[in-house]
């Protein structure tokens, strides 16, 4: 009798994988005279008795019966598999909040204009005797300015007056008067509060007849001069000292 048989020639066999899931390998064929070919599945009892039959004929090289089996299995996976996989990490750090004035070694300068003309000699007639003889200015330069956030520069006068004499010597108020009002000139280069671009000259001007004055900026940092300008008063100047505070502050917010 003719034995039919799985393994004449050259067989090819695909190994396959699942990524998600492994099962155990438990299969194969058996042809048997006049029952034919038998198909072993594992999984059963009565298929598991048939598989360990079959393997142990499959192992047999005297045996008239043809006969494959194939048994095993693979561990599955340990966790979830993903088609893709990363993290996010976060870096940070922290800037600390810094405004800038530059003044020298103090916040405090004293600029003295020394003496104050003004028409002396008994020569220049009343009408501009003890006048003022032409106005008073000074550039204060500083070559750094400014702040690393949104911030207000602020100029302000310690006496909305000016500079101010305080003689106790008393005096004609028709024709004398004991201050000196001034005004202020701040020019630097700053943007707006919230918008991001190249910053822009700005003039921050504070009048004689005001006593602060401010403006708010986003984060800016350049050289700024402030152009102090005394202009000459419609009355006469007292003896004494004329004095006041200008006060530029930057301040975050």
């Amino acid at each position: 009798m003719k034995i039919a048989t799985l393994l004449a020639g050259v067989a090819a066999v695909a190994l396959t994988a699942s990524a998600a899931s492994a099962d155990t390998i438990n299969r194969g064929q058996t042809t048997l005279p006049i029952v034919g070919t038998q198909n072993v599945v594992g999984g059963g009892f009565f298929e598991d008795i048939a598989a360990g039959l079959n393997r142990a004929n499959a192992q047999n090289g005297g045996s008239a019966i043809s006969s494959w089996h194939a048994f095993g299995g693979a561990q599955g996976d340990n966790g979830t598999a993903a088609g893709d996989d990363g993290a996010t990490f976060t870096l940070k750090g922290m800037v600390s909040t810094d405004c800038a004035y530059y003044s020298g070694s103090s916040t405090s300068q004293t600029i003295d204009f020394g003496t104050i003309g003004i028409y002396a000699s008994d020569n220049t007639g009343p009408a501009a005797a003890f006048d003022m003889t032409a106005p008073a200015n000074v550039t204060i330069d500083s070559n750094l300015a400014g702040c690393n956030t949104s911030n207000t520069v602020t100029l302000s006068k310690s006496d909305i007056r000016g500079l101010v004499n305080n003689s106790s010597a008393g005096y004609d108020t028709n024709v004398f008067q004991a201050n000196l009002p001034f005004s202020v000139t701040a020019n630097y280069t700053a943007g707006d509060v919230g918008i991001a671009g190249a910053a822009s000259a700005t003039s921050l001007v504070l009048p004689t007849g005001s006593n602060s004055v401010s403006k708010q900026h986003g984060a800016w940092k350049s050289a700024m001069a402030l152009n102090v300008n005394i202009p000459v008063p419609s009355r006469s100047l007292l003896a004494g000292s004329y004095e006041g505070d200008l006060t530029v502050n930057i301040a975050a917010f």
